[in-house]
């Protein structure tokens, strides 16, 4: 029979067994996390102003992890999340240094499809870039430029295709330039900047004539530069094609659009399809082109957003057709004539 003083002492062993084992696997964990990070830094080119920052920000990647394994449990069946230049960033802090659409409230967005002859018939693909009308992928950087990225963007293509000729236009004119509710790296609404061009004839610059920096600055448009080398929009429409995604693609077979999304779960994409997404009016806060898409067994739209070639796919997002995802319908601006 065993002593009572044997049984402590085995039982004093297992416990400091436990206890050994649970700190080394707890040391071997927070290694792969520090290599994972080291990693991470080393990629995306990170660098942080002390240790206190630095350890923040391992703490803010640790989280990212644990984020990104439970989207992958939720969305395998489409979407690939992982790490990406974002992971030591809080959602919070994604949000306010990446998203800052200024929507339309809801009363003000309406469904003008009656101004426009709409096939009902839609090809099966589209991809303006394999035309040539489309520019390398833009990077905003901590500017919140999305909205004067995404009507450059479509101004440039509709352009493209009407005269053959792929100009690069001026993102920071429009930042600078456009009044009402945009301010710059605030924040801005893509209907509101082309109400501003087309009211007051503005002629976009080229980005030779115009460099885009992303920062606020003053305006500084010189009536004696030659607007023959910029672009002027003559019209254009802002359409609320929530549930009727059909119409869409039909503007899309003609031209690539901007739209206002929900990108928040982009935060994490490193491809796939995005579906599950949020898709209410209230939750729009990022503008991007839409530059195509792919129909059959699992459609989409090819996305071309404005956060560099380093994430998603070369700079773009495919997102889900059908249940109007991340809210692609609710805000749509369509360039119609430029010369």
């Amino acid at each position: 029979m065993y002593t009572k003083s044997f049984v402590l002492k085995v039982l004093l062993l297992i416990i400091f067994f436990v206890f050994v084992t649970y700190n080394l696997y707890h040391t071997f964990v927070e290694q792969q996390y520090q290599k994972k990070f080291e990693n991470f830094m080393n990629k995306y080119n990170k660098s942080y102003t002390n240790e206190t920052e630095r350890n923040m920000r391992f703490k803010r990647f640790q989280k990212s992890l644990s984020i990104i394994e439970q989207l992958n449990k939720d969305h395998s069946d489409f979407t690939y999340y992982g790490i990406t230049k974002f992971s030591d960033l809080s959602p919070e802090e994604f949000v306010s240094r990446h998203l800052s659409i200024k929507g339309k409230k809801k009363k003000e967005l309406r469904d003008t499809k009656f101004k426009r002859s709409i096939t009902a018939v839609t090809l099966e693909t589209i991809d303006w870039r394999n035309e040539g009308v489309v520019n390398s992928v833009r990077n905003q950087k901590t500017c919140g430029a999305c909205w004067a990225i995404s009507v450059v963007e479509i101004i440039e293509s509709v352009y493209a295709i009407k005269t053959g000729s792929l100009k690069t236009l001026s993102v920071q004119e429009a930042l600078d330039c456009s009044d009402g509710i945009n301010q710059g790296c605030l924040g801005g609404s893509p209907a509101i900047l082309l109400q501003w061009l087309v009211k007051n004839n503005i002629t976009l610059q080229t980005e030779e004539r115009y460099p885009t920096i992303y920062e606020n600055q003053i305006c500084k448009i010189n009536k004696s530069i030659n607007e023959s080398d910029g672009i002027r929009v003559v019209s254009f429409i802002s359409l609320n094609l929530f549930n009727r995604e059909d119409l869409l693609l039909s503007y899309i077979m003609k031209s690539p659009v901007a739209v206002a999304v929900n990108a928040i779960p982009w935060q994490y994409y490193v491809g796939g399809i995005v579906r599950h997404c949020e898709n209410n009016l209230s939750s729009l806060n990022h503008a991007v082109e839409i530059v195509g898409y792919v129909l059959g067994e699992n459609p989409y739209y090819i996305i071309k957003n404005s956060w560099g070639t380093d994430h998603g796919i070369d700079g773009y997002i495919y997102v889900g057709i059908g249940d109007n995802e991340c809210g692609i319908g609710w805000e749509v601006d369509v360039v119609l004539n430029v010369v």
